[in-house]
């Protein structure tokens, strides 16, 4: 009989603790044709944070995967660029005072970490916040070969971050309000315990994260007067606080994702296509030296109407299909015939692509990349209420009235010429210049991440910019910042030429 006494005395190793390991992404979302991809430094498929990640929620112990954005302690502030799937410099974080004055101390770093739940949009349409207590030690490091991995953390409630624009919001229903989730981090032995809301207050400094919340994103500076942009609307201390955010948010399938990527594709290539063959039919009109030979050209309306997405979303199977279908068809058309139609039927599923999906690979088609720049800012400007009048050739404040409506419609639909079109397209990026002046909600187009603090990382895409700053010496910092390179102009389509879009009186 064979004996194991020999071996029961003997004491068993001890079993080293497992600690968790980030979760990798692969390189999917931007694993597409090299005309909407932009390798990195290596040469290699960027990885998506938003897109490639997934949650991976466990809904008894409320633990989620997240992104981490912006560290705690951080001497920056950053935010995710959902189209590049980049981080870029947002502010650097500086000593200030509570605009709200009631916390007495000064304000500065963030006490907590800044992420995103991959895959997950808020009620507001933003990626799902969460903001996670737990020593910064205790995070997963990023590595440069590894930089896009997941964070863990156990929600355990939530607080009611909300906006306001322009100061004073009289009534409760101009404050916009977002659900932002409490965590912590399951791998800092201080947090054990912590269940709630209420146990996290004894091991943080709670007044300071509050301070914290309703000062270092921002807030409304005009002149030396400074009024308060943000303010904690409520606190949730339940656990299901979680279920409420994905039950009332939106979390993208991997068919969506896919279905959504497809149809964007798609009508890039349609609005590249087309604007080439407008070009080439004004190509044809330069040869003609005789100013009243536009009055024997006839215009060749052989274009049909432009089908429209569904009316859901972007997302829907067969706009592929219609926008194949309408491509047999693009041929000698003009730009004012082809824009006019475009922007009418199309400009909603364009600002939804230009918001989550690249148009053009920045280092294989430079003309491709400043087209789509150009045409983004000329959506970007209607969605902040503006409306370009061919007649007028300027953009007009398009203010809300009645019920939500415009006093303008929110596009032109006829009247309109190539020069007229060319001006408006040269004006928007003046335009935006002045709201970025006035610190108004604007877009910038960031090429290259490369300020003091910044990702330096390539982005080649315009951001928003609520034009909230921060009270302090950073200021003078963001102040310099360049909203559209110099060097770059709108290419134009009439046949008159002009040297740049500063030729503009502005």
């Amino acid at each position: 009989m064979l004996g194991f006494s020999s071996c029961s005395s003997d004491p068993l190793p001890e079993a080293e603790p497992v600690k968790a390991k980030a979760v990798v992404a692969k390189p999917v979302w931007f694993n597409v044709p090299k005309r909407f991809s932009t390798p990195n430094r290596l040469g290699d498929i960027e990885t998506h944070p938003f897109f490639d990640l997934n949650a991976y929620r466990i809904k008894d112990t409320t633990e989620v995967s997240y992104y981490l954005v912006t560290p705690k302690d951080s001497e920056h502030q950053y935010k995710l660029d959902m189209v590049s799937g980049q981080r870029y410099l947002r502010h650097t974080f500086c000593k200030h005072d509570d605009v709200w004055e009631e916390y007495e101390g000064s304000i500065n770093k963030p006490n907590f970490a800044q992420g995103i739940i991959p895959r997950l949009m808020d009620q507001s349409g933003q990626p799902q916040q969460i903001w996670v207590f737990g020593d910064k030690t205790q995070f997963f490091t990023s590595k440069k070969e590894l930089k896009v991995q997941s964070q863990r953390a156990i929600v355990i409630g939530g607080v009611v971050l909300q906006y306001c624009d322009n100061y004073p919001c009289k009534s409760n229903s101009e404050w916009l309000s977002r659900l932002v989730l409490i965590g912590i981090n399951p791998f800092d032995k201080l947090y054990e315990g912590v269940k709630s809301l209420k146990d996290l207050k004894e091991k943080v400094d709670w007044e300071y994260t509050l301070a914290f919340a309703e000062n270092g994103f921002g807030r409304n500076i005009s002149g030396p007067l400074s009024e308060p942009a943000y303010r904690i609307g409520g606190e949730i201390d339940k656990k299901d606080v979680l279920d409420f955010a994905f039950e009332n948010g939106h979390l993208f399938s991997f068919d969506e994702i896919n279905s959504l990527r497809k149809n964007c594709f798609s009508l890039y290539d349609y609005i590249w296509k087309g604007q080439k063959l407008a070009r080439l039919e004004s190509q044809k009109r330069r040869k003609a030296t005789d100013e009243y030979a536009k009055k024997y050209e006839k215009r060749a309306k052989i274009i049909r109407d432009l089908k429209s997405f569904q009316t859901r979303t972007v997302i829907d199977d067969n706009t592929r299909y219609q926008l194949d279908e309408d491509d047999k068809n693009l041929q000698n058309l003009e730009f004012e015939e082809f824009w006019l139609k475009l922007i009418n039927k199309y400009s909603g599923r364009m600002k939804t692509c230009f918001d989550f999906v690249r148009p053009a690979n920045s280092k294989l088609d430079r003309e491709r990349t400043w087209f789509f720049a150009y045409v983004q800012n000329w959506i970007n400007l209607e969605e902040l209420g503006y409306f370009y009048s061919c007649s007028r050739r300027s953009w007009l404040e398009n203010p809300m009235i009645a019920k939500g409506k415009r006093k303008y419609p929110k596009h032109e639909t006829s009247g309109c010429s190539a020069r007229d079109l060319d001006l408006g397209f040269e004006q928007a990026v003046t335009i935006m210049s002045s709201l970025s002046s006035a610190l108004r909600s604007h877009y910038r187009f960031i090429e290259y991440d490369g300020r003091p603090g910044g990702s330096h990382e390539l982005l080649f895409t315009w951001v928003p910019d609520n034009g909230k700053r921060l009270a302090c010496d950073a200021r003078a910092l963001e102040e310099k910042e360049s909203l559209f390179p110099e060097d770059i102009s709108w290419k134009t389509f009439n046949s008159r030429k002009r040297n740049s879009r500063y030729d503009i009186i502005r």
